[in-house]
């Protein structure tokens, strides 16, 4: 028997599942005394929990999609690596090296801030008395 059935949810105890904070729970094959599955996390392989324990404390129980093995992810990536070369749009690592590296040319350069790119300071426009007056709003002319 690989599903189990609670509050009419079909749990299909062949697959992990994810509880709502990110935790894995998987069956290893045990039931307890009322009939209801062990559900065990692998940071805690020693302390199973009855599977509606763990629904009611710590659901719902999201079911996570099988993993696709290492031959599949290559098999994905060849077929996408083929087909992107029929498609033409593949390139030599020169060329994209050559596309991504900004040119190294003076324009390319920052600009380096020279004092006349600051505003001037209001010591040197009016004096330090002046600076004074205009701190506390009492300015003469």
């Amino acid at each position: 028997m690989s599903t189990y059935l609670h509050d009419g949810i079909e749990f299909d105890l062949t697959r992990c599942f994810v509880d709502v904070v990110g935790v894995e729970w998987e069956w290893r094959g045990q039931w307890n005394e009322a009939g209801e599955p062990l559900l065990v996390s692998p940071g805690l392989p020693d302390s199973p929990v009855p599977l509606p324990d763990v629904y009611r404390d710590h659901g719902p129980l999201i079911p996570i999609s099988p993993r696709p093995s290492a031959a599949e992810y290559r098999a994905a990536l060849d077929v996408d690596y083929a087909n992107t070369v029929a498609a033409g749009y593949v390139e030599s690592p020169a060329a994209f090296a050559a596309r991504i590296t900004p040119a190294a040319t003076p324009a390319a350069i920052a600009p380096v801030l020279t004092a006349h790119h600051l505003n001037p300071s209001p010591m040197e426009q009016s004096g330090f008395r002046g600076f004074l007056n205009t701190i506390k709003g009492a300015r003469r002319g």
